[in-house]
């Protein structure tokens, strides 16, 4: 017998009845005693109470991008050394082998998870609408549910990141600075928009819709990018992640244009692959261990009774070879 089904044999809501076998403390004794006591009868296998639990779900969706794939996984594995270095179970396991009517929380329940780490989803996945269903805590990654009170985030300060890129060049002498954004859909990619133009409009340059192009964090989104740039007159351009920085510097190299002589890229990231190449790229770094530790530490909290909160991690630019100083 599922969740549903003893909800509607009981003719309670599906959440109270998920919140009961949860252990969650916002329901009556009487009800959670009716319910426990049903499941029971009918050979629902219960399960242990939240703190006596430590298995965790590290639930991800299929990566999109080159770019993606290895931020996600070295937070992923930062997760997984914090949580087993507490004795912590963690079960990995993704949305994409699930089937169409994949129910969260049936999933959660009898899978006797404690809490969930959920990597790799945007707003348009086929889960993000069932996040507020949820019985157990969950922390996500660069992703946020408006007040959900188990949800919690952690992210980089893609704002303040990107806003102290435009200064920084400006800072160089650019005055004309473009800016190549992610998804339309992705809320990182919102947020490192939102930088850009926050710190264009604090500086006074402007902006108009020749400034921006959108790609997809893919080296190829960024050769696309080139050609949107190749003729036009901006001198530097920041880009919302480093695969996007080099696909762009291949397409403006290949388009004649010198970078930095000719035109100034930096890109976001500092993925350890930078290291094996010879783009010399300027940067945005991000902490991915600080951020598996700090999505750890979240879900720590919740099981202990703390509510759900975001935590937002510092970024540091990593100044190297694909920015000159241009005169104003």
């Amino acid at each position: 017998m599922t969740i549903k089904e003893i909800a509607e044999q009981l003719n309670i809501s599906i959440s109270t009845v998920s919140k009961a076998l949860n252990g969650a403390t916002d329901v009556s004794e009487s009800k959670r005693k009716l319910i426990l006591d049903y499941a029971e009868k009918v050979g629902y296998a219960v399960r242990r109470k939240p703190q006596e639990n430590r298995r965790i779900c590290l639930l991800f969706e299929s990566f999109d991008s080159e770019n993606r794939n290895e931020m996600i996984n070295s937070v992923m594995l930062s997760f997984n050394k914090y949580a087993s270095s507490h004795g912590y179970e963690v079960v990995h396991d993704s949305v994409d082998s699930k089937p169409e009517d994949f129910d969260l929380a049936e999933y959660f329940l009898q899978n006797n998870f404690s809490a969930a780490f959920i990597v790799g989803i945007n707003s348009h996945s086929r889960i993000f609408r069932q996040l507020v269903n949820s019985p157990i805590p969950i922390v996500l990654l660069d992703n946020h549910v408006p007040n959900a009170k188990n949800i919690a985030t952690v992210s980089s300060d893609n704002i303040s990141a990107i806003e102290a890129a435009v200064y920084y060049l400006n800072d160089m002498g650019h005055e004309k600075i473009g800016f190549v954004a992610g998804e339309r859909e992705s809320l990182v990619s919102a947020e490192r928009l939102a930088g850009y133009i926050l710190g264009m409009a604090r500086r006074g340059l402007d902006v108009n819709g020749n400034s921006l192009f959108y790609g997809n964090f893919t080296r190829e989104s960024g050769r696309a990018a080139a050609e949107h740039y190749k003729a036009k007159d901006f001198t530097a351009v920041i880009c919302c992640s480093d695969y996007m920085a080099i696909g762009l510097i291949d397409g403006l190299t290949k388009a004649g244009r010198r970078v930095p002589d000719d035109i100034s890229v930096t890109g976001f990231d500092d993925l350890e692959f930078l290291k094996f190449t010879n783009y010399n790229l300027t940067t945005i770094k991000q902490d991915f261990d600080r951020m598996g530790k700090a999505a750890f530490r979240l879900l720590v909290d919740m099981l202990d009774g703390h509510g759900a909160r975001r935590t937002v991690l510092e970024c540091q630019l990593i100044e190297r070879g694909t920015v000159k100083k241009t005169c104003k």
